[in-house]
């Protein structure tokens, strides 16, 4: 059953498709292509995990088993590590053309919480989730990311005292440096201010593809890693509670 509720599910199936038949064009022009450079490997599997990123945020907007979007996290991991195998063999003198794809920005910031939501609300273990956050790397950069790896377990992880992106993820991290007593109010007005702190996007209104569901992933992965109380913002329709309760709805 769709999750969605703006678009219908041949809209999704649509995009879907695109998205899986990129993912598999990406795979196949990596594997085989001798022309590729050691750059362009690396950013072809830069491309392919945040396409599976998408992909997993597509799926559960059109109401997909979640059990599915685990090969997506393997694959996901898989190729987040070939991009590092990359980036380590570029020339010495080419090294500084993995940086761009290896800070930690703004877009960067948000597709990570993506991530790292699917991959602890569908209990990937330990072992999976300390690869990700070794290859994700920047520590001590930002707290928001920094207090969320210590409390996955990276617990020798240093940790910034501020959030890069206060505009964007700055009510976010006031979850995690609160109370527990303090956080579900917290979480609550984090998910009321979402949409305009994402910028107001409007895709829904566009005669686009450009719209895959509105959902705000930094909730769930907060709640689900801080054990946070949802009951007053459960039906709130940002929250993805279908991934918070997958283990709950099994």
């Amino acid at each position: 059953m769709l999750r969605d509720k703006l678009r219908d599910k041949d809209y999704f199936d649509e995009n879907i498709e695109f998205s899986i038949e990129t993912i598999e064009e990406y795979i196949d022009d990596l594997k085989t292509d001798q022309s590729l450079t050691t750059e362009s490997k690396m950013k072809f599997a830069f491309g392919i995990v945040s396409y599976l990123v998408s992909l997993m945020h597509e799926r559960y907007s059109r109401g997909d088993n979640l059990l599915e979007f685990k090969v997506h996290l393997d694959m996901a991991l898989e190729y987040r590590q070939w991009q590092k195998h990359y980036a380590d063999a570029l020339p010495e003198n080419e090294q500084v053309e993995r940086i761009q794809w290896e800070e930690l920005h703004e877009d960067d910031m948000r597709r990570t919480l993506i991530w790292l939501a699917f991959a602890y609300c569908l209990d990937m273990g330990q072992a999976y989730y300390q690869q990700v956050l070794e290859l994700i790397a920047n520590q001590g950069q930002d707290g928001l990311l920094d207090n969320i790896a210590v409390a996955m377990g990276d617990t020798t992880r240093e940790v910034a005292q501020s959030t890069l992106f206060k505009k964007r993820f700055g009510k976010l991290y006031k979850v995690v440096e609160g109370s527990p007593e303090q956080r579900p109010a917290l979480v609550k007005a984090y998910l009321d201010a979402w949409y305009k702190a994402e910028g107001s996007p409007d895709y829904h209104l566009m005669d686009t593809d450009a719209y895959i569901g509105y959902w705000c992933w930094g909730a769930a992965l907060v709640v689900k890693l801080y054990n946070i109380d949802d009951s007053s913002f459960i039906d709130h329709e940002y929250y993805p509670k279908d991934l918070v309760h997958w283990q709950d709805n099994k």
